[in-house]
């Protein structure tokens, strides 16, 4: 049987699963090859993360302090899934940078090769489907904030894709397991983050706009999935009731001010929008828009493929509507780049999935692909000169340059083995944790939560960890107060930077050490 041209170009290798799967095509392209891709740009920033940057970033920081406890929950703003996977992931390793690199790169593998799964769903041509899931490194939230900050929203990005791909999977061949895996899936997303409820908002009313996932919606099975969700949720919902924690306050709250004009709001939304969706979206239409004759364009339809693409199209566009639609209403403009995750993180998969019907793109891969390449190693440049060459220019106050550990020696020496330092805030609390991991911290002033008391064999309360703010004095400023100047350990700049800590005794019986 002589194959037709179509059908040749719409499934120009062969299925997965198959033998013969990846042959003739690229190593990079190939499954193998994806995830050894994907693994080899996770184990470098890790590298980064934990041997050449000296100490931990702000979000991280926060989460630091946090967990030197096991809770039910933590702070009512967010879950506390990510703060469990940290605290039993610190049991093994401690509690310094190792941890949150090990952590941060593990959760962006798994969303990376998640997404490419979902690929392989919706794009035919195995090597658009590595290209999307590279792609991931040019929305700038996942391909630079996401080394710097952000720590919830990777578990949460993780549920979307496994949910996603999930859903497929039980459209494609459903299954009483696929059905409580969804159902497992939606369970990490709400715990992870709240933001995950906007996405799955969205995603029954785009599966209700589309016939075979109406049908996985509507069908006795997804009485399943409710009650694997329900169970974790209602646990984590009594927590909050015990603990007198108000999640719509604290939403509230990072709402922020309200009642802003129109033109603010919808100035805001666009700006956190483009944030989002640069470089990726210039840098296809920049290569594959212009003079695009749609040669080698997809013409044999795929019902399975199809459904899948139009589900992320409605994600996309209703998402984006109703967001706007939301922050108008509100007058909020504390939109940030990183809330569109909920609505965009699939968007290099949808759009490389239309390009592929729309043709015109083999010759022109290549470039996407050299330009993208460069990007990333760009990105991997900056990283190594933060620490090497830490410029307020390059990198402002440069926290991860900070040589914190350099306090380990004056703190153990004067407080022994197991001392209690205070702060004034989370940030520098978990950062100094991270540094000296053999110290509980506390805050001055921390109503909503305070790590347990342990044996101390010191304590003392230290200043100046926020590197770059004014300059605090201890009020007052006993006679035993120490002033430390330390030098940044920055081969390549001359004259190095330098901070200043401050570092004063305190009585095992004072009220801010217990």
């Amino acid at each position: 049987m002589i194959e037709s041209p179509a059908r040749a170009a719409q499934q120009p290798y062969a299925d997965e699963g198959s033998g013969r799967a990846g042959a003739g095509l690229p190593a990079w392209a190939r499954p193998n090859g994806v995830v050894l891709i994907i693994g080899l740009w996770c184990l470098l920033h890790a590298i980064i993360g934990a041997v050449l940057e000296s100490a931990i970033n702000v979000d991280d920081a926060v989460e630091s302090y946090l967990v030197q406890s096991l809770e039910l929950s933590y702070v009512p703003r967010n879950p506390p899934f990510f703060d469990w996977l940290l605290y039993g992931l610190q049991q093994v390793v401690g509690s310094g940078r190792l941890s949150f690199a090990i952590l941060r790169y593990a959760l962006l593998f798994a969303c990376a090769a998640l997404v490419y799964r979902v690929a392989r769903r919706v794009i035919a041509d195995p090597r658009l489907q590595a290209a999307a899931v590279y792609s991931l490194s040019a929305l700038w939230v996942v391909g630079y904030h996401s080394h710097r900050i952000l720590t919830h929203s990777n578990v949460m990005i993780v549920a979307i894709a496994g949910a996603m791909l999930t859903l497929i999977a039980i459209v494609r061949q459903p299954s009483a397991k696929l059905y409580a895996g969804l159902g497992a899936w939606i369970a990490v997303g709400l715990l992870g983050k709240f933001g995950f409820a906007a996405f799955l908002g969205v995603l029954v009313v785009a599966c209700l706009l589309e016939p075979g996932y109406r049908r996985a919606l509507i069908d006795r099975r997804i009485l399943l999935t409710a009650a694997v969700a329900a169970v974790p949720l209602a646990i984590y919902g009594l927590a909050l009731h015990l603990l007198k924690q108000n999640v719509v306050a604290a939403t509230a709250e990072t709402i922020g001010a309200t009642h802003f004009g129109w033109d603010a709001v919808v100035q805001s939304y666009v700006v956190a929008l483009v944030g989002y969706a640069l470089p990726f979206v210039a840098l296809v239409g920049l290569v594959f828009l212009p003079w695009n004759r749609g040669e080698g364009a997809l013409v044999v339809p795929d019902a399975e493929r199809d459904g899948a693409r139009r589900v992320l199209r409605s994600i996309i566009v209703i998402g984006l509507l109703v967001t706007l639609v939301a922050v108008v209403a509100m007058g909020t403009t504390n939109l940030r780049d990183r809330y569109f995750h909920v609505f965009l993180l699939l968007l290099p998969v949808y759009v490389f999935a239309e390009l592929e019907r729309v043709g015109g793109w083999r010759a022109r891969l290549p470039a996407y692909l050299g330009i993208l390449l460069a990007l990333v190693v760009g990105v991997l440049a900056v990283r190594v000169a933060i620490p090497l060459w830490p410029d307020p220019r390059l990198c402002g106050r440069c926290v991860a340059a900070e040589p914190l550990h350099r306090l380990a020696p004056t703190v153990l020496q004067a407080l022994g083995p197991a001392p209690t330092l205070v702060t004034d805030d989370r940030t520098s609390a978990g950062r100094l944790r991270a540094a000296i991991p053999e110290a509980r911290v506390v805050i001055v002033n921390e109503p909503q939560y305070r790590p347990p008391s342990r044996p101390s064999t010191g304590c003392a309360r230290i200043t100046g960890i926020v590197n770059g703010l004014p300059f605090r004095l201890l009020p007052p400023p006993g006679l035993n107060t120490i002033e430390l100047s330390v030098k940044w350990s920055s081969p390549l700049m001359n004259p190095h930077r330098w901070s200043d800590w401050q570092f004063t005794p305190l009585p095992p019986d004072d009220p801010l050490c217990r």
